[in-house]
């Protein structure tokens, strides 16, 4: 039976640089690291594949994991031998998605007008707050998005396209997992919607699962023909210290 490892990108950078890790997300992905080696390498279980998606943040996360659970040299700009990138765990494009529904929701409802206007005030002094007007505004557009609530440009990936690219990403896991033990670095949304897909969750309640996941958060489930069975969902185990404990 094989043990798939779902893991979040450490902290990003600001909006203007968002995919890249920040100091704070490197640090977190190498924390990971050092707690899957200190856990897995005295049962001579060390991680055999390691998966990432096609977008800088998670590459960089991927990179600093394996580094540091000692199963290769140092990989500096390389992804090196042992990272597998697989762009179907991608993030959607929430800055695209911003762009094209804010200003339409601004236009529909004061209310979203009247946050939309505070996140930027709120981003401008904190530009990883979750919190406030930020949180309604993401709940708000991924909602929209994921109802298809408006027409979208084309071009723009809608939900039902990146539902369908995250379920073909995880039935391919089935080839690479059997007897072993693997890590998928991708994105929030992703290991949300794959975890939703496993306990056929509502697309409706699957963005309560994207907006608790934490940077570097830890997902863990068992690869059975049968039926993959979740043993737990974003946990931080290497994050003790609460202040580095993010979400975006």
């Amino acid at each position: 039976m094989a043990t798939v490892y779902l893991i979040r990108h450490g902290q990003a950078g600001p909006a203007e640089d968002y995919d890249r890790l920040s100091p704070l997300g490197m640090r977190q992905a190498r924390l990971l690291g050092r707690y899957l080696k200190q856990q897995l390498d005295p049962a001579g279980q060390g991680i055999e594949r390691v998966v990432a998606g096609g977008l800088r943040r998670q590459q960089e996360t991927a990179r600093c994991l394996v580094e540091e659970i000692g199963q290769e040299e140092p990989l500096g700009d390389t992804l090196g031998t042992r990272i597998q990138v697989d762009s179907r765990w991608n993030e959607f494009d929430l800055f695209r998605v911003y762009h094209q529904l804010g200003p339409i929701l601004a236009a529909d409802s004061p209310g979203f007008a009247a946050d939309w206007a505070e996140m930027k005030r709120e981003r401008a002094a904190d530009p990883h707050t979750t919190r406030g007007a930020t949180g309604r505004c993401d709940r708000a557009i991924i909602e929209a998005w994921i109802e298809d609530r408006y027409p979208l440009p084309d071009g723009t990936e809608t939900w039902p396209a990146f539902r369908q690219r995250v379920q073909a990403a995880w039935e391919g896991v089935g080839e690479m997992a059997t007897g072993s033990r693997l890590a998928i670095v991708t994105s929030a949304a992703p290991i949300a919607l794959t975890v939703g897909l496993l306990l056929s969750v509502p697309d409706d309640r699957i963005l309560q699962l994207m907006t608790v996941l934490y940077n570097s958060g830890l997902t863990v489930l068992r690869w059975r023909t049968e039926a993959p069975l979740l043993i737990s969902f974003n946990t931080t185990p290497h994050l003790s210290d609460p202040t580095v404990r993010t979400f975006r």
